[in-house]
């Protein structure tokens, strides 16, 4: 059975698996490998629930958001944590300062993604919810130009972006991830498809881990890679600079890493992005060999 994976800028361990062109020859004998190409992460509950997508590649957020919405979702594998890759920023010259500020406030950021996990954290920490704020669903650059142009008055910035935008004398910081979530990978599918094609699993997970380890020891090829591969994002520096700041490797899904996705859930709920209590404990997992 051919593997269905998707790659997207999203998630830089599957996307440079993909234009490395290595994990064909390590699943030739299973049915081979076809990508599936798309811009957004948030993309992935739907073209997994629709079977266009076997396996995919996220933030720690949208399996929450889609078990949310029904999908029998089942977890792979998982990041270390990468915090450091996501902040809250403003103007330096406006008015939004600290999280005291956050009331009323218009935040870019992308919905779905796990910005709203880190969202949802910082108006717990203010006795918040997601009524009291609006967010503005853009990616990249885009919300980049609306927080200089005063279309918004915070962004939730994530890497490479988050790298670029520190050198901007103009913005500031207002809070960071590593502050307030554990932010991981996500490596996902349906849970009917594990308990069908489990076998399928291993390799994938054997490819992506050797491949995360590629990208530790070569980030200048790596980084070369995704600025070919997504030209006039951003560049190639400032993708180097991206790599080296976060660790890489893939760990197997345990109790340990479901138990904080069973938190994210229940902040979620607390903070009005989802309106259903979430039993995660109950996904099945690929469980460590």
């Amino acid at each position: 059975m051919t593997l269905r994976i998707g790659s997207h800028p999203d998630n830089l361990s599957l996307f440079i698996l993909r234009h490395r062109g290595v994990l064909e020859s390590a699943l030739a004998d299973a049915g081979g490998v076809a990508w599936v190409d798309y811009l957004h992460g948030g993309d992935s509950a739907s073209l997994l629930s629709d079977g266009r997508l076997d396996v995919a590649g996220t933030g720690s957020t949208p399996p929450v958001i889609a078990a949310g919405n029904g999908l029998d979702v089942a977890y792979l594998a998982a990041s270390p944590d990468r915090g450091a890759s996501c902040a809250l920023l403003a103007m330096k010259e406006g008015p939004y300062r600290s999280l005291d500020d956050l009331r009323g406030a218009r935040i870019a950021c992308m919905q779905g993604s796990f910005t709203d996990r880190f969202i949802a954290r910082l108006l717990l920490q203010q006795g918040l919810r997601l009524e009291d704020v609006t967010l503005v669903d853009l990616n990249g650059s885009d919300s980049a130009r609306a927080l200089r142009e005063g279309r918004v008055d915070l962004w939730a910035a994530i890497d490479p972006w988050l790298t670029a935008a520190r050198d901007a004398k103009k913005i500031r910081c207002v809070a960071q991830a590593d502050d307030a979530i554990a932010n991981r990978s996500l490596f996902w599918c349906r849970r009917r498809w594990l308990q069908q094609h489990e076998a399928l699993a291993e390799p994938l997970l054997d490819a992506l881990t050797a491949n995360d380890r590629w990208i530790a020891l070569h980030p200048r090829q790596a980084a070369e890679l995704l600025h070919q591969h997504l030209p006039g994002a951003v560049s190639a520096a400032h993708w180097l600079t991206t790599i080296g700041a976060r660790p890489w490797g893939i760990q197997r899904m345990n109790d340990a890493l479901l138990a904080g996705q069973q938190r994210q859930a229940d902040d979620l709920l607390a903070a009005g992005f989802i309106t259903q209590p979430l039993a995660i404990a109950g996904a099945v997992v690929q469980e460590p060999r």
